[in-house]
């Protein structure tokens, strides 16, 4: 057991040191978390207006649902692996036991799910106001982390029990879009019986008293609304039992699982280690890492020369699932939907929206390509690379996003003139938003610490925007008034495009090194 606790302890002091490798990482490194801690602490110190108690319940449930789904789908949908490779070849390799490997796997849950979970609940005193004083922050916090750890423990024991029996994850898989099929079930019902408002059908299925006894999602969100009700006795301690009692259960189950798991999960590893390398290095892994390519036929129709790179990012993507293709889309309409039944206008709505899916298309795979050095060997000019592989990642973020914001234009009723200039906004701003990434990848390489990278490619990213708007206070001073929105979008969409052709170039020389670059 100290050797466990030893192993678990040097990962994360390890983590620390390397954020402080060199001076420029280290003093971006205090200046992120001096500036994260400084919106959290003002995120209780700032006046906001109060929000019903329906509401609050409404913000836990959806965002409850939304997480514990969108794990579940990245766990059971590939095999990501459970160890590292530098974990799992010290476990299976020094004089540890089945049972203390097991256990090493127990005990990592407990900061993994509460570092998770402060990441979730960052934006709670944002969205409910004085409802989440810091005391019960705190406590929420730990109700959400009892929640990530059901969610990993019930994964690692699918995973070795699979690891054994093979189908075992599929068949869970199944069983879990069962469950939440019979949930949009009921979910429809409600929607048909309350005339199609949504507001009021989403308050009534989220507060009404079934769903507090739906297993995992309804039992955090009925812990922490009766926690921010005051109703402790018979609204708090009973959800939170259960949660307490899954989360030993599981940990029972998995500590005393006899599946023969070491060699799937030390292959696995590999995979796991990729990804924690792209993390390190250019600070995310990208959607490829984590959906599992299916091996079915499908049809592409391949080209040559530089456009091979599209043909091969087109074929990976159409092996992949339907939610990992379609993320961005989903992410959106959840911010139309979060919108429409909180009464927030559209140009809030259609900023997050575009915030969600710009910043998700930077997780696409074309960054992978910057680095394989067959792309050396294609016998074409490098711009012409750099536009053919981020093309199609570009084209499905143009798309998706643009889906949600017609989607928000038609909720909101808004002018087929103003429709379209949200759109044309949209359109110019993910040209650039794609191409400023691609620069930053130019200048600053993928050898960099990942804090170090994250900020200067926002900083990067944000300064990109600064000429547009330049350009548009010029028009307002000359024209002796504010221009109206489609002047506005076409002036952004032309200074973009220029300035995304302009990016692209300079960015060329990306591919005239890539076979140095693996």
């Amino acid at each position: 057991m100290q050797a466990i606790m030893y192993l678990i302890k040097r990962a994360y002091i390890n983590k620390i040191k390397r954020a402080f490798k060199s001076i420029p990482s280290a003093i971006l490194t205090v200046l992120g978390v001096v500036g994260f801690l400084f919106v959290f602490i003002s995120s209780f110190k700032m006046k906001k207006a109060p929000f019903q108690s329906a509401s609050s319940e409404t913000i836990i449930a959806a965002v409850v649902l939304l997480i514990g789904v969108l794990l579940y789908n990245s766990f059971l949908s590939r095999d990501t692996g459970i160890l590292t490779m530098a974990d799992a070849n010290f476990l299976f390799t020094g004089p540890f036991e089945k049972r203390q490997v097991l256990l090493y796997l127990l005990v990592s849950v407990a900061p993994a799910s509460l570092m998770i979970g402060f990441f979730m609940c960052f934006y709670l005193p944002f969205l409910m106001g004085p409802a989440l004083s810091f005391p019960k922050y705190i406590i929420t916090l730990v109700i959400i982390s009892l929640f990530l750890g059901v969610v990993f423990l019930s994964y690692y024991y699918i995973y070795i029990v699979d690891s054994e029996h093979t189908g075992f994850r599929k068949k869970s898989k199944t069983v879990f879009w069962a469950f939440i099929g019979v949930l949009a079930v009921i979910f429809a019902v409600m929607l048909f019986n309350n005339n199609f408002e949504l507001r009021i059908t989403v308050q009534k299925y989220f507060g009404s008293s079934w769903y507090n006894w739906v297993p995992l999602f309804g039992w955090t969100k009925w812990a922490i609304s009766s926690l921010l009700g005051g109703n402790m006795l018979t609204g708090f301690i009973p959800p939170v039992c259960l949660l307490l009692a899954s989360n030993a259960l599981l940990g029972i189950l998995l500590y005393n699982v006899k599946a023969d798991f070491y060699e799937k999960t030390l292959e696995d590893s590999v995979s796991l280690q990729k990804i924690m390398d792209d993390i390190k290095t250019s600070g995310k892994a990208d959607s490829l890492a984590f959906s599992k390519v299916k091996k079915r036929a499908v049809s592409v129709k391949f080209r040559t020369g530089a456009s091979a790179i599209y043909s091969k990012q087109m074929l990976e993507s159409r092996k992949m699932g339907v939610l990992s293709n379609y993320r961005e889309l989903l992410i959106g309409l959840f911010y139309v939907g979060f919108g429409l039944i909180f009464g927030l206008n559209f140009n809030f709505v259609f900023t997050m929206v575009s915030f969600g899916a710009l910043s998700m298309s930077l997780n696409d795979s074309w960054h992978r390509d910057f680095k394989k050095p067959y792309v050396f060997l294609i016998p074409e000019n490098s711009f012409n690379k750099v536009i053919y592989s981020v093309l199609p990642g570009l084209v499905k973020t143009i798309i998706n996003g643009s889906i949600s914001i017609t989607v928000a234009a038609i909720a909101y009723k808004l002018s087929p003139s103003a429709w379209s200039s949200y759109i044309l906004v949209f359109l110019s701003f993910a040209l650039l938003f794609v191409f400023a990434e691609v620069f930053t990848y130019r200048i600053i390489g993928s050898s960099s610490n990942a804090m170090v990278v994250t900020m200067l490619r926002m900083l990067f990213v944000i300064a990109t925007c600064v000429p547009a708007f330049i350009i548009l206070i010029i028009i307002s001073v000359l024209s002796n008034g504010v221009p109206n929105l489609t002047q506005i979008a076409i002036c952004m969409l032309a200074v973009n495009m220029v300035f995304s052709v302009l990016l692209a170039y300079l960015s060329k020389g990306i591919f005239e090194q890539s076979e140095l670059m693996e």
